[in-house]
C-alpha cells in the first residue's frame, strides 16, 4: 500500500504537472503489490476490478481492454506522459477546449478533470484492497 502523501500544500500550489505526478504516483503504489489474479477479482459481476479501473483511467490510450497489470499500467503511464506534455507546452493551459457536455473550457479545466478522476478511481481502489483484504 501507498505511503501517505500531503496533498494539500501541492494543491494549494496550483502546480498541475506535480499534482498530476503524485496522483498518479498513488494510484500505482496501491497496485503495486498485487497479483494478477487480485487484479482481475470484482466484488460481484458488475462491479469493476482493479484492471478494469486502470484501463478506464486510460482508455484514450489504449481501446482494447488489456488482458494484464503490466498492460494496464503501459496505458496508464502513456495518459500520464500525454497529460505532461500538454502541461509543458506553452500558453497549453489556457487554449479553449469543448469539454464532454459541449461548454467551452481551457485545457486546464481537462487536466484538473483528469486529476479529480484518478483522485476518485483511487479510491475505488483502496476500497478494492480492503475488501481483498490485502490492507
Amino acid at each position: 500500500m501507498s505511503k501517505p502523501i500531503p496533498v494539500t500544500p501541492t494543491y494549494a500550489s496550483g502546480d498541475l504537472a506535480r499534482i498530476l505526478e503524485i496522483e498518479e504516483r498513488q494510484v500505482e503504489d496501491t497496485i503495486a503489490d498485487l497479483s494478477e489474479e487480485q487484479m482481475t477479482w470484482r466484488p460481484n459481476p458488475k462491479a469493476k476490478s482493479a484492471l478494469d479501473i486502470l484501463w478506464h483511467l486510460a482508455y484514450e490510450t489504449r481501446p482494447q481492454k488489456p488482458t494484464s497489470k503490466t498492460e494496464a499500467l503501459e496505458a496508464l503511464r502513456a495518459a500520464y506522459v500525454r497529460l505532461q506534455r500538454d502541461i509543458a507546452v506553452p500558453d497549453k493551459l489556457d487554449e479553449p477546449v469543448t469539454w464532454w457536455t459541449g461548454e467551452a473550457i481551457p485545457y486546464r479545466g481537462v487536466v484538473w478533470g483528469a486529476i479529480r478522476h484518478r483522485c476518485y478511481h483511487l479510491g475505488e481502489l483502496v476500497y478494492l484492497r480492503q475488501v481483498l483484504g490485502v490492507d
